[in-house]
């Protein structure tokens, strides 16, 4: 493996380290642990490496620093879309990047077709959702599903929405080092 997969993954394990202590946008966990808590239950639930590394870095969009980027009470505008640049500049796979673009339409779809899937949603997340567009039209929902990795972006999503216990015990970030610097090295053909 080449040394460029490794500094790319220690540069990102190093922006996701310093979200340690910052305030995941009205929850009650930081957004390391957040990542980390969607990252574990990918893993408990059997997801592919693509939506490990996904539910891990979901939230990239929101911590690193892109100039002109704009911040809410709930987040950085359009972070699904700057993570998603984010993550093929640094060399993730097409699917991981379109798995992390899918997130939040991926929670505009689930309110909209999940009667239920609302009521699961905390205050911050309900706001950021008015400010994403609210559930989607029935064109939206249609296209949507046909989409590319859209079960992943609904797999992302029900984590990214399960990652928010306070307290949490799981596998800190070195336990990712490893998983990202092998899948960047596969994507720039180095095995």
């Amino acid at each position: 493996m080449s040394a460029e997969p490794r500094a790319t993954a220690a540069q990102v394990l190093f922006f996701l380290s310093t979200a340690g202590e910052v305030e995941y946008h009205g929850e009650q966990v930081s957004q390391l642990e957040h990542a980390l808590q969607a990252a574990h239950l990918a893993r408990q639930d059997g997801g592919s490496e693509e939506e490990v590394i996904a539910a891990l870095l979901h939230d990239i969009g929101h911590i690193w620093p892109v100039e002109g980027r704009q911040a809410t009470s709930v987040g950085v505008v359009a972070h699904d879309a700057i993570g998603a640049q984010v993550l093929r500049d640094l060399g993730f796979s097409y699917a991981v990047a379109d798995i992390v673009s899918g997130h939040v339409a991926a929670k505009r779809y689930l309110v909209a077709t999940d009667t239920g899937y609302a009521a699961l949603l905390s205050d911050a997340s309900v706001e950021s959702l008015r400010l994403q567009g609210g559930p989607m039209s029935e064109e939206e929902v249609y296209a949507f599903a046909q989409s590319p990795n859209w079960r992943s972006k609904v797999r992302v999503r029900m984590w990214d929405d399960q990652a928010k216990t306070p307290g949490a015990e799981v596998p800190g970030l070195e336990t990712y080092r490893e998983l990202l610097s092998a899948h960047i090295s596969r994507q720039k053909g180095g095995n």
